[in-house]
């Protein structure tokens, strides 16, 4: 039985070696729309777009024009093609193989 997920966090996702700092994330829509994986000073770690901090939630409402219709790790992929979301729930999908 698949247990409870926890809440997203990018810092997660480069500690599990899913992501790495620097590496570059796609807007899906809209590939032109790119972001990198940046470690902040107190460890976290946010996405970096031209010269602004963001959270992965507020670049997707900046690239949508919205507030995301679902979870904004669905509006991003590595450049595999993973989505965030896929990668966040990957313990999931294993558990259901």
């Amino acid at each position: 039985m698949s247990k409870k997920k926890h809440k997203f966090d990018l810092t997660h996702l480069v500690h599990e070696g899913d992501l790495n700092e620097g590496q570059t994330l796609f807007f899906v829509s809209d590939p032109k729309k790119s972001c990198k994986v940046a470690r902040m000073p107190n460890g976290e770690y946010k996405v970096v777009v031209g010269a602004e901090t963001l959270t992965i939630h507020a670049f997707a409402q900046r690239c949508l024009g919205q507030e995301p219709p679902d979870h904004a790790t669905k509006w991003f992929r590595t450049e595999k093609g993973q989505t965030l979301y896929e990668l966040w729930h990957k313990d999931d999908y294993a558990e259901a193989a």
